[in-house]
């Protein structure tokens, strides 16, 4: 008895505070910090400043009279208000989800919007042409892009489908995302015509020691391949993001291994290896989005342009 009636006064505090909130928004915030653990890890995916989000946390805080964090040394400590709180608005977001996507899946129309979650660099190596393609057909689809080297939740509906790219073979998680294979793309090294007429092509692809080079950073298919023939290089560059090393490689600060899909956007890069590693690519999307005519449409564009520019 006592147990019910703990759950019946937490239930009772969790509507309490509900009811006070001003907005939805303000419940996404809150949910956002809590799973960040800090204002300044929850700013960057709410697309706002951290002192923004202490702002709107302290706000919300007042608006409902409760504290909801403590401020500690070691960050953010929920408190019993916010555990009370949390509950019930989580199920809140888990029911908002359900009705977008029982929506999106009774809509027939081939018009209105799909956002797609994209690298920079696979969005200007081919997506953009399929694009173009695209509006053609369909001028009634507007796309929006959601541009970041890490993987969007497709389950929570932070995009509607997503191109990813892995290691030859394998398939994108969870299991329960639709994966439409695209293909294979080779990964090589590659110079610009500057870096080589003043240092010179390399007499081993696979041995750089002494030569400068741009690292990509962040795990890729090649990257092991890398990890041996860098030994001894001379590192100008690492960035998390295969753009920005695509670019300093076609700048002439140094040899990198870039896709050959995105080696064809700067004319200035020549192959100087025979393929080292291969990535698969694929369309991944929410199994209840698959027969939105509007997403299959442009998933199906996406697929075509692909394949047609394979190499």
């Amino acid at each position: 008895m006592h147990g019910m009636r703990t759950r019946a006064r937490t239930g009772d505090r969790a509507g309490q505070l509900l009811r006070a909130i001003p907005n939805w928004d303000d419940v996404r915030i809150f949910l956002a910090i809590q799973r960040a653990g800090s204002l300044s890890a929850a700013a960057g995916p709410l697309g706002i400043a951290q002192p923004t989000c202490g702002r709107r946390l302290a706000a919300l805080e007042a608006s409902i009279g409760a504290r909801l964090f403590d401020r500690t040394p070691d960050g953010l400590r929920i408190t019993a208000d916010g555990a009370a709180l949390l509950a019930a608005a989580s199920a809140m977001e888990e029911a908002a989800r359900a009705l977008a996507v029982a929506g999106a899946g009774r809509d027939r129309d081939l018009e209105g919007v799909v956002r797609i979650a994209t690298t920079e660099l696979l969005a200007i190596s081919f997506l953009v042409d399929a694009l173009r393609t695209l509006r053609e057909a369909h001028p009634a689809i507007r796309v929006e892009l959601v541009l970041s080297n890490a993987e969007s939740d497709l389950l929570a509906r932070e995009a509607d489908l997503a191109l990813r790219f892995g290691p030859e073979g394998s398939r994108p998680r969870p299991d329960v995302l639709v994966a439409q294979k695209l293909g294979d793309e080779p990964f090589e090294l590659y110079g610009a015509d500057a870096y080589v007429a003043r240092r010179g092509a390399p007499a081993d692809p696979a041995a750089l020691a002494g030569h400068d080079v741009i690292v990509y950073s962040a795990p890729n298919p090649a990257s092991a391949w890398c990890s041996d023939a860098f030994r001894g290089a001379n590192v100008v560059l690492a960035a998390p993001s295969m753009l920005v090393s695509s670019a300093a490689v076609a700048a002439g600060l140094g040899l990198g291994v870039v896709p050959r899909r995105a080696a064809r956007r700067f004319p200035q890069l020549r192959p100087l290896s025979p393929v080292i590693a291969r990535g698969t690519g694929w369309i991944v999307l929410h199994p209840d989005l698959r027969r939105v005519p509007r997403i299959r449409v442009v998933a199906d564009a996406l697929a075509r342009t692909f394949r047609a520019t394979a190499t």
